[in-house]
């Protein structure tokens, strides 16, 4: 037998194949393998970084407890017992982690007597003690002590008062340490004296210095010290409210963390063990410990001078779950392997028959040469690719292509020629043209389709499919002609088109086309249904300000941002649709209940108000949404799309950020919107807006020295009209710059005039908007209007709100920076009702801090609201900056803000905002005696 016919035997032919196939499975199993394993250990790694860095993180937030404790010394002074618990207490129910808070006092030996004396006014038969044997007894002799004199909480704890902190040796160096270096300071794990439970606790603490003593070096601080704030927490708790539930949960995940290098049990903070694997997989066990190495991660940080070990180990899942891919490669393959090698022996088989019968045709193809080479001749001039395939089932075989065919698809003849048909149409195997095509083949009938193929280099390409039996004399059919069209432009001119009529361009979302056929689709299934259809109209909040402040190319970023938010955040059937600019419409069919379709729009809201980064800064997109409902509200689409709109500017009127349900009553207020916004582009020019003016009294000596401005609209028909209801709306419009610059034109000049009158130097306040105070132009304006005016500069004081600030970080500063230079005074208006960072504040050159009135409302009811006055106080007096307290009303806060030493107050106590008029007689009047 030669060797050309040892190949083609069925059986050598399989054996190779096998063996191939066998090699092949092998190589893809241990490649397979190796890619598990390696993500294995990565996501392991990061996940363990993660909770180290979340761990490292929560202690030093838990510490910030014990330094607001701190804080209170430092801002108050000397804390009575009262103080202590009123304000740690809160701190201890919402962090439980936290075992107790502890105030303690340095005294000498000299001062022990008196001390004890003095204490023992409130707890009689008080002595500083030590512990010993189980018990405390009174302090042995030692130059200084450190007893406790406040605890919290103080229930079954009143046998610690007294006990001296430095006799315990760690907690006597963390005391020292702390002092030394200003810094809050931490033990090692230790053991609470006469505790019930064995939990792992470590103490932390902060020493108080004595005010207006140097603090300079180690020794100053000593010498300025006169006690230390403690508190005692519980390591296995604080580490497990960190972690959380669900990352304790994860299999195959040992935490251990330790106060020290070595993780001994005794320096244990807190130690987790995840389940370990069933005794159902011990051979997968063994196979893993031979093929996976371990996977450890370990990292250490300071917590108060004290060195912290993490170390989070591995034992991954099982084997079986780790490697089920490779597992299933290699199964797999060695199915397809023998598949393989059974269709090469049958292919093997099937050669044979074939070269046999090529024999015995040979001579009549011969005869018929000529024939065949003129049919040749004209199939390969063809410009359409033609296929000739075998009608033998079941592969179709191809015999013949044509040169069309290799330039349109990128197939040489020799590489398809043999092969099955379904070569050709091994991609996009479920489309309905090609099933058709084969349900011809296996008939043996004509067909024609459109399908989807892929060159040799993968590009996509459409041909128009025609496919015809060829049959011979007895009439049975022995193979097919196909012919192939290339019709790909013509199909992507015809995609472009379908595109463009129905989807936005910018944001590849719905446009208002393909909206409103969305929109009368489900209205249809709905009246068949009896289901309810929601149509939600959202505009962006402050989108122009994006535009306006950081150009177009940042508002297309944003928009397309928006808009792959919306897609993610809504269900299946849901549609969203750009309507234009900044406003989408969302389409809520298929609902029961409006209160699904609202949860549905909070979803969105809720994925919309993540940061958006636009070049290096963040933009918190909010949006406010209006909601129509079919049928209630209207039955086509014009209807309810018209008053979803009218709901969505009651949204905004009700403060942006929210969505409203529409209403008929809603109609009278779009009416009544509208017209205020025509009379108000004309409100300038007939002089209807006008200014009040509240005084602003130094709180020391009772003079007026200064005033806010605030605005008026005097309506001819609607009468006095507050800013609340306008200034919205003229932001909105656009036309809060020229009102802006006509406040402070009116404002300056009115000041100039009180001041050649001889009342005096008054500092004028003047609102800034968050448009005003973006323009570029901003300064210029000032400089000129302070030109003009006449008024100097310092006598100029401009209020910027909290959420105007915080916008733009970098420009707030830059900006700031540029009005300072020109002398005018600073202040932020409304602190403390924003998300301000103090970190920014004191980069701030501002010289004033406006408490708002909500807390000064309660602040002799409420003690949250007054120790929030009283830290604010303190805090711009800290950073050189003057208060001001706005809505007082009654004598009682007027006391208590002159006790906390508050420097300038305004409100109803002293006068209503007054116009110009009544203000100057104001001036000339004595203020209350109170004052």
């Amino acid at each position: 037998m030669s060797h050309q016919n040892r190949m083609r035997s069925p059986g050598l032919a399989a054996a190779a194949t096998f063996i191939l196939g066998l090699i092949t499975t092998i190589a893809l199993f241990v490649f397979t393998f190796e890619l598990e394993s390696d993500k294995a250990n990565l996501d392991f790694r990061r996940r363990a970084e993660s909770y180290i860095a979340d761990v490292q993180q929560g202690v030093g937030d838990a510490i910030a407890s014990l330094q607001a404790v701190n804080q209170l010394f430092a801002a108050v002074g000397e804390v009575t017992r009262e103080e202590f618990q009123t304000f740690t207490l809160p701190l201890l129910e919402r962090q439980p982690y936290i075992e107790g808070f502890t105030y303690h006092r340095f005294v000498t030996a000299a001062e022990r007597r008196r001390f004890e004396s003095s204490m023992r006014r409130v707890f009689p038969g008080y002595q500083i003690t030590e512990f010993k044997d189980r018990g405390f007894v009174p302090a042995g002799t030692r130059d200084i002590y450190l007893p406790t004199v406040y605890i919290a909480p103080q229930e079954n704890n009143d046998i610690r008062i007294g006990n001296d902190a430095l006799f315990n040796p760690q907690r006597a160096a963390a005391t020292w340490r702390a002092v030394e270096s200003g810094k809050p300071s931490a033990t090692g794990i230790v053991q609470l004296l006469m505790a019930d439970s064995r939990e792992p606790t470590f103490f932390v603490i902060m020493p108080l210095y004595r005010r207006d003593m140097p603090l300079g070096s180690a020794e100053d601080r000593r010498r300025a010290m006169f006690g230390v704030t403690q508190a005692v927490f519980n390591s296995k708790s604080l580490v497990g409210k960190i972690l959380g539930k669900e990352a304790l949960s994860m299999p195959g995940i040992d935490i251990s963390i330790s106060a020290a290098v070595s993780p001994q049990d005794k320096h244990l903070a807190f130690q987790h063990h995840a389940a370990e694997e069933g005794p159902d997989e011990p051979q997968a066990g063994l196979l893993r410990r031979v093929l996976e190495p371990p996977m450890l991660v370990s990292e250490s940080f300071d917590v108060g001078g004290t060195a912290w070990h993490v170390q989070v180990s591995g034992n991954s899942s099982t084997f079986i779950y780790s490697h089920r891919g490779s597992l299933l490669v290699l199964l797999f393959g060695m199915l397809i392997t023998l598949f393989a090698a059974n269709n090469r022996r049958a292919a093997a088989n099937r050669e044979r028959k074939i070269e046999r019968l090529v024999e015995q045709r040979t001579a009549e193809l011969r005869l018929a040469s000529e024939d065949l080479q003129l049919r040749q001749s004209a199939i390969e001039a063809s410009a359409n690719a033609i296929i000739i395939v075998s009608a033998r089932r079941p592969h179709f075989s191809i015999e013949y292509v044509n040169p069309a065919f290799e330039r349109i698809s990128g197939y040489d003849a020799d590489d398809v020629v043999g092969k099955p048909f379904a070569l050709l149409a091994r991609t996009g195997e479920d489309q309905p043209g090609l099933a058709d095509l084969r349900a011809a083949l296996h008939a043996g009938t004509q067909s024609h389709a459109i399908v989807s193929q892929h060159r040799r280099d993968g590009s996509q390409f459409w041909s128009d499919v025609y496919v015809a039996p060829v049959a011979i004399d007895n009439g049975s059919v022995s193979h097919f002609v196909i012919t192939q069209y290339d019709i790909t432009e013509m199909r992507r001119y015809q995609d472009e088109l379908e595109f463009q009529a129905n989807y936005d361009l910018l944001t590849g979302i719905a446009n208002r086309n393909l909206l409103r056929d969305r929109v009368t689709q489900a209205l249809t299934m709905a009246a068949r249904h009896g289901e309810l259809v929601c149509v939600a109209f959202m505009d962006i909040d402050r989108f122009k300000f994006v535009n306006d402040s950081m150009g177009h190319r940042a508002g297309d970023l944003v928009l397309k941002t928006i808009a792959s938010r919306l897609k993610r955040a809504v269900r299946d059937t849901d549609t969203v649709a750009r309507y234009g600019g900044d406003e989408f419409v969302l389409v809520l069919p298929e609902s029961e209940d409006v209160a699904e379709s609202a949860k549905v729009v909070q979803r969105v809201m809720q994925a919309l108000a993540r940061p958006v980064p636009v070049d290096g800064k963040d933009f918190f997109p909010t949006c406010s949404v209006g909601i129509a409902v079919y049928p209630t509200d209207g039955e086509d689409f014009e209807t309810l799309l018209t008053h979803a709109d009218i709901a969505m500017y009651s949204a905004k009127e009700k403060g942006r950020n929210n969505f409203q349900f529409y209403a008929p009553r809603m109609h009278e207020r779009a009416a009544k919107r509208l017209r205020l916004e025509g009379d108000l582009r004309r409100a300038l020019e007939r002089q209807e807006l006008l200014l009040y003016y509240q005084p602003q009294v130094d709180v020391n000596t009772g003079r007026v020295v200064g005033a806010e401005t605030l605005i008026r609209w005097q309506h001819p028909e609607l009468g006095l009209i507050p800013p609340s209801d306008f200034v919205a709306l003229a932001e909105e419009t656009g036309l809060i710059g020229a009102i802006g610059e006509w406040v402070l034109r009116t404002a300056c000049s009115q000041a100039r005039k009180w001041e050649q009158a001889g009342l005096g130097q008054l500092r004028i306040a003047i609102n800034l908007s968050a448009r005003q105070f973006s323009q570029p132009n901003l300064v210029r304006t000032i400089q000129n209007t302070l030109a003009e005016s006449g008024l100097d500069p310092s006598n100029l004081e401009l209020e910027i709100t909290e959420s105007t600030v915080m916008v733009d970080v970098q420009h707030t500063i830059r900006t700031l920076h540029e009005l300072k230079n020109i002398d005018v005074h600073l202040s932020i208006d409304d602190f403390g009702t924003g998300f301000s960072s103090l970190s920014y504040l004191k980069q701030f050159p501002i010289d004033v801090l406006k408490v708002d009135q909500s807390f000064v409302r309660d602040l002799t009811t409420d003690p949250d609201n007054a120790m929030i006055v009283m830290s604010v106080i303190s805090l711009a007096h800290n950073l050189r900056l003057q208060v001001i307290a706005e809505g007082v009303e009654t004598v009682e806060q007027l006391n208590y803000l002159k006790e906390n030493k508050c420097d300038q107050v305004q409100g109803y106590y002293f006068s209503k905002p007054l116009p110009a008029d009544k203000f100057e007689r104001f001036l000339q009047q004595d203020l209350p005696a109170e004052a």
